[in-house]
């Protein structure tokens, strides 16, 4: 049975906010805080019942307006694959300029292993890694991930997964172009110390037959929930727990932009 929640605080229309063509009024960077009204019991509720949650309307529009703003146009983005346990970055130039026979071979081998195991192709910017080594400090995602590091942020994730022992939370921006994909798995990783996963939904307008759905598979092997990537919402699943990004169709106007990582203990 899927629980519904209704919430009070609506979030109008992105449109009201963006341009598509990436335009924006230059305007000092609004700090970055949790949507006035947010309720962290209620989606602990829902969290208590189902081992996720999806709660709208997280940041300030401003905040989460500049979110997208800098994903959209400052991030030096790398295509960003696996090929069994091992992870691979290539920056997006360097993999536009291949040649076309190896690009594609590339992406044949990826399409050959998500066939049958686990396998994901996206573009990531890795924010905790950057700003543990001190670079591009002057990015807004940098001040998103000390936030997300921050007394306040880190008392709401306990809060709404029931886990006193949240310590700290990791980051990276991703980004899904047409045909991009992450296959099914359950983020369990033994030693990390991995409570829940959560994504930061940026993408300010999205249709369900684009794709891009973040999928909860029940045991039957059955999609048991899926969450569209609503602007500003933010997504927390339990560790573990199956699930998947549906591939991006090929007629999506545009990515799908979002800022995730682990909520972890210490």
């Amino acid at each position: 049975m899927r629980l519904v929640v209704s919430w009070f605080r609506i979030l109008p229309r992105a449109s009201q906010y963006f341009r598509w063509g990436h335009e924006f009024v230059n305007a000092p960077d609004p700090t970055v805080g949790f949507a006035p009204g947010l309720d962290a019991r209620l989606a602990a509720r829902v969290f208590a019942q189902s081992g996720r949650v999806h709660i709208p309307a997280m940041f300030s529009n401003a905040c989460a307006a500049r979110m997208y703003s800098c994903l959209a146009s400052e991030l030096p983005w790398s295509v960003h694959f696996n090929s069994g346990d091992a992870a691979y970055d290539i920056a997006t130039g360097t993999f536009t300029s291949m040649p076309d026979a190896d690009r594609d071979k590339l992406v044949r081998a990826m399409h050959a292993s998500a066939s049958n195991g686990f396998q994901y192709l996206f573009k990531n910017y890795a924010i905790s890694d950057e700003h543990a080594a001190g670079r591009r400090m002057d990015l807004y995602v940098m001040r998103v991930y000390e936030f997300l590091n921050s007394p306040g942020f880190l008392e709401f994730a306990r809060t709404v997964t029931g886990v006193r022992d949240i310590a700290l939370a990791d980051a990276q921006a991703t980004l899904y172009e047409p045909g991009h994909f992450l296959t099914c798995h359950t983020d369990e990783c033994p030693g990390k110390g991995r409570v829940a996963a959560y994504v930061i939904n940026l993408t300010p307008e999205w249709q369900v037959d684009w794709g891009g759905i973040l999928n909860f598979v029940d045991s039957d092997g059955h999609v048991a929930e899926g969450y569209t990537p609503r602007f500003n919402a933010l997504n927390i699943a339990r560790v573990p727990q199956k699930h998947s990004v549906s591939i991006v169709a090929p007629f999506a106007r545009g990515g799908r932009y979002s800022i995730t990582g682990w909520l972890r203990a210490a």
